[in-house]
């Protein structure tokens, strides 16, 4: 993905420094609420990953990176897809802003230089999780979910937290049940509705 080609994005220089290069990035490009956010989400990740023995400096970065595609505007996205042929969700196709998460693991390998299929995985699905989730893409998800971007506390934060405390899949389908039973979820991508599944056999047999 090249992001040069949307003559409304400015694309500063990379200095390999992913800290200074995602702030510059975001704030260059009018994003500084999406800057505070992912600098919440990295912290929260990082939180997450030493309470399950993860790699701390992998969660950070992921943090940092998880929504680097929000200077694309939804419908480039959604024409990008499209033009390379690629698998678009029914709710992609109606909310192109879902497609986000797989835009910013592109951004990342293309723009810093991201191999880490953790970290890459991670940032793919962490609106939505996806089917048999590793450990390092349900942190992101709950971090994700747990540093919200609106005023106040989430509705379903100490719900999370405390399922948290018993481990990442609980937290997930904690999460994931709210949402649907709430009525939060406009349109649910396949990838939700997998993982779902998925905890439901794991938690439920």
């Amino acid at each position: 993905m090249n992001i040069s080609t949307y003559d409304y994005i400015y694309v500063p220089e990379m200095t390999g420094n992913i800290e200074f290069d995602v702030k510059n990035l975001l704030e260059l490009n009018g994003k500084k609420d999406t800057y505070r956010h992912v600098l919440t989400v990295a912290d929260t990740n990082m939180q997450i990953a030493e309470m399950y023995g993860l790699d701390k400096a992998k969660c950070r970065v992921s943090g940092l990176l998880h929504d680097i595609s929000v200077i694309i505007q939804p419908e480039d996205m959604l024409d990008y897809f499209i033009n390379c042929t690629f698998y678009i969700d029914e709710s992609e196709n109606i909310y192109p802003f879902l497609l986000h998460q797989r835009a910013a693991k592109m951004l990342s390998e293309s723009l810093f230089k991201i191999s880490d299929p953790d970290i890459l995985s991670s940032i793919e699905c962490h609106t939505t999780l996806k089917d048999n989730p590793s450990e390092y893409e349900m942190s992101l998800f709950i971090a994700d979910k747990l540093s919200w971007d609106q005023d106040g506390k989430p509705p379903f934060y100490d719900m999370v937290k405390k399922e948290l405390s018993v481990s990442l899949e609980r937290a997930s389908y904690a999460y994931i049940n709210y949402i649907i039973d709430n009525n939060m979820v406009l349109h649910p991508h396949q990838w939700l509705l997998q993982a779902k599944k998925y905890f439901e056999k794991l938690i439920l047999r």
